[in-house]
């Protein structure tokens, strides 16, 4: 079969709790991306991609199919010479999303190759694949979010004036580990469950007392606190970086990197994964063992990336050149893109406002309108999507091998 024609992608959704509901009188953003009724439910992931837990379907002359079974019938027209040799089996090496948040995800970090092989072997009910998940936020609007470690001294400065952390404190450096993040945490999640709730639920009384004057940590914490009450992901309000996005800018990270974002809606882009090893702030399994054994306790910061910008008509490409051969990103903002700048590799697009016409060499124009995503294959060469109105943004999703 030749492939040369643009394929419509449609992708699912999951509703998870801590997605945006129209209960606050706005659209949740995916359901107006999508222009669909957003009832009651919370609007948390669109999915566009080929992982098996939520599978995007492809339509190719008039059948729908799983995208990862079409690739699988003819790896090198859809992904690419490069692409295709790149993994074995040849498959779609990213997943992209929106996601969009009202409320706190889990504290998290996503393995590394090496541990992903062992955990989907071992833990399969928990771990879905054994492929590492490295991934990146591009914020559509401001957003909010909690990334890596802090600076220690500045741990150990905002814990030590919290009286009721003083027992946690004392552990951690009679521990081995006190000089170490690790070693906290190794404390804290030896607490018992009873102990640890009457010290947080003290902590919370005691920075929310009348006339104390909060910090940026202590103020998370009672916010965490209020929808968390006494989980120890709550704790983490202490540890991590708070991050601040404003649209188009971009928070990447690296597998093992603590993480939870906050609230807001975003582009998000990963190597084609679900692990996902929890923490807290959550109902789902907190995998304890796995995560002391696996999370990255250095105070590295978070990596922020602004996109390398291009002038191009009277609109912008930006691109997100990302520390892996597995995705790349570019937003077209009312630019045009001829697919062959692209280079011989697959293409997942979403047409993120406006229109844009999908030209073909020999073929009829398609409009291609808000809220769809499509697919360019490898082999389609000397087509073109172009914006038809102001404002007109498409985000592409592409490997990079």
């Amino acid at each position: 079969m030749e492939l040369k024609s643009f394929y419509p992608l449609s992708g699912g959704v999951r509703h998870y709790a801590w997605g945006e509901t129209a209960s606050s009188g706005a659209v949740p953003y995916i359901a107006k991306l999508l222009g669909v009724d957003p009832g009651s439910e919370p609007w948390a992931e669109l999915w566009l991609g080929a992982h098996p837990s939520l599978p995007s379907e492809v339509l190719v002359d008039g059948v729908r199919q799983p995208l990862g079974e079409a690739i699988s019938l003819n790896p090198v027209e859809w992904l690419g010479m490069a692409a295709a040799a790149a993994l074995t089996p040849p498959q779609l090496s990213f997943l992209f999303k929106v996601l969009a948040c009202n409320h706190p995800l889990s504290i998290q970090s996503h393995p590394d190759a090496a541990a992903a092989k062992v955990l989907h072997a071992t833990k399969p009910q928990l771990y879905p694949d054994a492929n590492d998940k490295t991934e990146v936020m591009i914020a559509l609007e401001p957003f909010e979010a909690l990334a890596g470690f802090r600076n220690l001294q500045m741990i150990r400065r905002d814990l030590g004036a919290v009286k009721a952390f003083a027992p946690l404190l004392e552990t951690w450096n009679r521990g081995a580990d006190a000089d170490n993040l690790k070693g906290l945490c190794a404390a804290l999640f030896a607490m018992a469950d009873a102990s640890r709730q009457a010290m947080l639920a003290a902590a919370l009384a005691e920075v929310t007392a009348a006339g104390r004057p909060a910090n940026p940590a202590e103020t998370l914490f009672a916010k965490l606190s209020a929808e968390y009450p006494g989980d120890r992901g709550t704790f983490f309000a202490f540890l991590l970086n708070q991050i601040s996005l404003q649209s188009g800018q971009a928070l990447f990270l690296a597998p093992n990197t603590p993480h939870a974002y906050q609230r807001g809606a975003g582009i998000e882009c990963m190597t084609n994964s679900d692990n996902v090893i929890r923490a807290g702030l959550t109902p789902k399994a907190v995998d304890v063992e796995t995560l002391m054994g696996t999370l990255n306790f250095q105070d590295v910061g978070a990596a922020l990336l602004e996109p390398v910008r291009e002038a191009r008509g009277t609109g912008t490409v930006e691109r997100y050149v990302l520390p892996t051969p597995k995705f790349q990103l570019a937003f077209y903002r009312g630019a045009p893109c001829q697919v062959d700048e692209l280079g011989d590799a697959i293409g997942v697009f979403l047409v993120l406002s406006g229109r844009a016409a999908l030209s073909v060499s020999g073929q009829a124009t398609v409009e291609a309108g808000r809220g769809t995503a499509w697919v360019r294959p490898a082999a389609l060469k000397n087509a073109t999507v172009t914006p038809l109105e102001p404002g007109s943004v498409v985000v592409w999703a592409m490997p990079n091998f």
